[in-house]
């Protein structure tokens, strides 16, 4: 057995070549976009929900972070993420293993991603042109929040159903992991759905159906998918949040989802893409003209069919030794954990989150500030302090953000009066700042990123 196993990764070694390589370069591109300093403020307050989960033994079910809503019903949609946050926080003394996880989680996403679109265009060449396009749209939206994860899990429920012959049971849990991860499980659940109604496959709707059950077997029971449901109703508030805002097609970060709608088209003309494969192609190009954060998902599911506009590239055989090419392979993937050797991993972005100088200024005072420190402030000082705001929208409501978006412009009184705030955690440029100081307010710290104002 031994001895096969050998000739078997002979084999294989002996079957890689130079062009191997170029499939490794998209990698590398996700590790710069994920070297990058940490400034996702909500997986701050996620990595202490799962510390709040582990000393409790139980899910959340309601507020613990804010004096503004402390106690009311809320259900915290990530808690298996979470748990992870928090067993990973306790073995550390950095946030170094945040940007490695984010590398790991991306890595296997776009390994999903390429087996998907290898199947539709076998080749080398064509499968590294249609992964730079998936990591253009990917890269922003690497941060260490919990929906990442999801992008792993809707990827290989692609290349599943894609191989729904051999490997259909598999859909059951990933529907189950994810929906105690993301509320975005919903997605997947849809595309199954979309699946059976293309194929008519009893396979698929009986998978299917053991999958969205499953969904109820998770921590908080039926509250799975009232989690969604509570999701929809907060869309007054979700239009306040820039991610929820329409897409931006005209903007480099997002443009390349229009080269994934012609790719579509040209595949469509060629006759490559039949009328039943409509039945899943046509809701997730509306999906990702939604918003600009369900342009990801929808181009995870895109992307194999958009990649059948390609032509399939043949590359001569290289006359190179098997060695060579092993070795080229391996140092591009090398390449591709250079950057987390940059200063930048496992530091928090200055400009979203207030130095301790800044925060030292505020400790134990009633202040005033964004979302994004008020997650930082759960993180860093959760229990003995509670915020007043922070970024869970289906919480707070359009209510809390319309206060915040007034002071910030500076018709700050009643918000203050309400809250008792006496010290303001203000930013240089915001109107709030310059009316705080013309009504007497002291400066007692300043930096290139934060102000702290006193009554």
């Amino acid at each position: 057995m031994a001895a096969s196993s050998d000739t078997a990764n002979q084999s294989l070694l002996s079957r890689v070549r130079i062009i191997h390589a170029l499939p490794v370069v998209p990698f590398i591109l996700i590790g710069v976009f994920v070297s990058d300093a940490i400034s996702d403020n909500s997986f701050l307050w996620h990595v202490r929900a799962g510390s709040a989960q582990r000393s409790a033994g139980a899910v959340l079910n309601e507020d613990i972070f804010t004096f503004t809503e402390q106690g009311t019903g809320w259900r915290t949609q990530s808690w298996l993420a979470e748990l992870l946050y928090a067993a990973i926080e306790s073995t550390t003394t950095s946030l170094v293993w945040v940007n490695w996880m984010i590398l790991v989680v991306a890595a296997a996403t776009l390994v999903f991603m390429a087996i998907a679109v290898y199947r539709s265009v076998p080749s080398p060449v064509m499968t590294a042109v249609a992964l730079i396009v998936a990591v253009w749209l990917l890269g922003p939206f690497l941060q260490p929040r919990p929906v990442i994860f999801s992008f792993l899990l809707l990827a290989a429920l692609v290349v599943v159903l894609q191989n729904k012959e051999r490997v259909l049971w598999a859909a059951i849990p990933i529907m189950w992991v994810w929906a105690g991860i993301h509320g975005s499980w919903i997605i997947g659940g849809l595309l199954i759905v979309l699946y059976w109604l293309s194929t008519a496959d009893k396979a698929i709707f009986r998978i299917g159906l053991i999958a969205l059950v499953a969904t109820l077997a998770t921590a908080h029971g039926i509250g799975t998918w009232l989690v969604v449901m509570d999701f929809f109703g907060s869309q007054d508030a979700l239009d306040q949040m820039q991610e929820w805002q329409p897409p931006d097609f005209g903007g480099l970060p997002q443009m390349p989802y229009l080269l994934l709608i012609g790719g579509v088209i040209v595949a469509g003309v060629r006759g490559r893409i039949t009328p039943r494969d409509l039945i899943v192609i046509l809701p997730f190009l509306f999906l990702g003209m939604t918003s600009r954060r369900t342009v990801v998902p929808a181009a995870i599911v895109l992307l194999p069919w958009a990649a059948m506009a390609l032509p399939v590239v043949k590359v001569p055989k290289s006359a190179t030794r098997p060695a060579v090419a092993v070795a080229a392979v391996a140092l591009m993937a090398l390449l591709v954990m250079a950057p987390m050797g940059l200063d930048t991993v496992g530091s928090l972005d200055p400009e979203r989150f207030p130095s301790e100088e800044a925060r030292a200024a505020i400790s134990g005072e009633n202040t005033f500030y964004d979302d994004g420190v008020g997650g930082y402030l759960i993180y860093r000082e959760w229990p003995e302090r509670l915020v007043w705001f922070d970024d869970r929208a289906e919480l707070h409501g359009v209510e809390r953000s319309l206060e915040f978006q007034g002071a910030v412009a500076g018709v700050y009184r009643e918000v203050f009066d309400d809250y008792g705030f006496t010290t303001a955690l203000s930013r240089p440029d915001w109107a709030l700042t310059e009316t705080l100081i013309a009504d007497g307010w002291t400066v007692t710290h300043e930096d290139d990123h934060f102000i702290v104002l006193v009554r």
